[in-house]
């Protein structure tokens, strides 16, 4: 790792610049570093309860109506709630999983999507079949997991597929596990409780876990087919805050619960979907042959065919990824897909004869997109809307800013955003704060982020609040920068942790405050302000 690709990876686990002085072994080829037991602050531990799909708007309005008085009792009243905390980009299950255990974002951690094509490997992935258990070894070595960083200590993962270096990993029960494949939708119901029990389980005997994530996806799968706020998704919410109940009295019991930090976070919201644009459908329509899908193929072989693939995510978030023309054995007419396209190239791409198409302008117009990416040089992307075009630029952990015609991000008309688009890089967390109560919230840092992914597609896409982008007669959709599906409840509570608000808090922030409360000396990333 040189210099620049190590700063860079600072920019991106959420450490700012000023924080170098205390992340200097990065720099030094990023070497594993093993800690034992005996140098972790005695008497402390974590927990981190992920809660699936709960939207930051419902989670708060709930709150205030006193229908989660536990999340209340033990971690509101006794902790900080973050006022505008953002998952990641793309704002979907998986992606968005792995910061809080890695303190590293979804384009370092090479991570674009639930479904993604790796050229340089020849690979295909849809995270939501059986590549499921590929996870673990699909991003990089070096982002060392929580788990991996604690080893020599009991660590639990319970149902999480984040789980590389957890001592002990409690999986979805087989037979539960049947019913979710075959569409059982009553045993969603009960999966939090589930996932609730296995930790009392975990807490019941033997040596105290050092650390422990609990994953309760109910919500989020539930909402897709129910919506977003519908009856069941109000009755699984107040099931959570049972069930955090019952995770704080096995603290108590075990005399944990003045030692533990805990968190409760959500990896992204969700967006009521009537409508569905087809991405797939809409490239062929405009003259593209595209792969089926990304499992049931000849392997990467398959590509070779066609001369287009989307990997969609979450229904509201789309990598496409295209392929030049080549000529191919017997004169034959085959596809390139050792290399990505260039923006000229995505501008005018060949679609049978002479005829060329400009790619990002047809899907700008589409009635169902919101917004249209594409990277136009090293640290600088183009973002479009219908009518706008903005230009992000990056210099490490700052970025700059500008547009021409209308402002695709809206930053512009909100007076606090609009006071940096001034010509001059800003940081990120001082854009950040800037944009908290923007549609796009922390929008300049997801989207940069994203494309050092070198899985990343070609041009990525977002479907507009109430549209997805695969017909899976979802009732609810996620995976945009859409404030209300990346916008997400963050409360931490914990040994010297400060009671009341702060102001904003990136997803990503998690795993560095469990460093720092643990003990781990030269911790990576950029702690949350929680802490008195």
């Amino acid at each position: 790792m040189n210099r620049r690709d190590a700063l860079r990876y600072l920019a991106f686990t959420g450490a700012s610049l000023g924080s170098i002085g205390s992340l200097s072994s990065l720099f030094n080829a990023c070497a594993k570093r093993q800690f034992r037991a005996g140098q972790l602050a005695s008497d402390r531990y974590g927990v981190t309860i992920l809660v699936d799909g709960f939207r930051a708007d419902l989670f708060n309005e709930m709150l205030d109506a006193g229908a989660l008085p536990n999340i209340k009792k033990h971690l509101v009243d006794r902790g900080t709630l973050v006022e505008t905390c953002v998952s990641t980009f793309p704002s979907t299950t998986g992606p968005a999983h792995l910061p809080f255990i890695t303190g590293v974002m979804p384009g370092y951690n090479d991570c674009p999507g639930l479904r993604w094509v790796d050229r340089r490997h020849r690979a295909l992935r849809d995270y939501c079949t059986l590549h499921n258990v590929l996870f673990n070894a699909d991003f990089p070595e070096s982002n060392y997991t929580l788990y991996e960083i604690l080893h020599g200590t009991r660590t639990v993962c319970i149902f999480d597929f984040v789980s590389r270096g957890a001592s002990e990993v409690i999986n979805v029960p087989a037979k539960t596990l049947w019913f979710m494949l075959t569409g059982n939708m009553d045993i969603w119901r009960k999966m939090d409780g589930y996932a609730a029990d296995a930790f009392g389980k975990a807490y019941g005997s033997g040596a105290i876990p050092r650390y422990s994530f609990v994953w309760m996806p109910a919500i989020d799968h539930l909402a897709h087919f129910h919506g977003s706020r519908d009856k069941v998704i109000l009755e699984r919410a107040e099931d959570v805050d049972k069930h955090v109940g019952s995770i704080m009295k096995t603290l108590q019991d075990r005399g944990l619960y003045d030692k533990t930090l805990v968190s409760l976070v959500v990896d992204h919201g969700l967006t009521d979907t009537q409508r569905h644009l087809e991405i797939r459908d809409t490239l062929e329509k405009y003259g593209l042959s595209v792969l089926k899908n990304l499992t049931d193929n000849d392997q990467f072989n398959s590509l070779y065919q066609n001369n287009a693939a989307r990997g969609v995510s979450g229904n509201s978030f789309a990598l496409l990824y295209f392929a030049a023309e080549k000529e191919g054995r017997l004169n034959t007419l085959s596809y390139d897909w050792a290399r990505k396209l260039g923006l000229g190239e995505l501008r005018s791409f060949p679609v049978g004869g002479s005829a060329k198409i400009d790619l990002i302008g047809l899907l700008r117009k589409e009635e169902g997109i919101d917004l249209v990416m594409a990277k136009e040089k090293e640290d600088t992307i183009l973002v479009f809307s219908r009518d706008g075009e903005g230009r992000i630029e990056r210099d490490y952990s700052s970025l700059r800013y500008s547009f021409a015609d209308r402002d695709p991000l809206g930053y512009a008309q909100d007076t606090e955003s609009a006071f940096l688009i001034d010509g001059g890089f800003h940081d990120k967390d001082e854009w950040f704060m800037a944009t908290r109560k923007t549609s796009y919230p922390d929008g300049l840092f997801q989207i940069a982020q994203l494309f050092d992914s070198q899985r990343c597609g070609d041009i990525v896409v977002t479907a507009k609040p109430g549209w997805d982008l695969m017909n899976q007669e979802h009732k609810a959709s996620h995976g945009s920068l859409e404030r209300t599906q990346l916008h997400v409840p963050c409360v931490i509570a914990g040994p010297g942790v400060k009671q009341g608000t702060i102001p904003i808090a990136r997803t990503v922030d998690i795993y560095p405050t469990y460093l720092k409360f643990l003990g781990i000396p030269d911790y990576d990333g950029e702690a949350s302000s929680v802490f008195m």
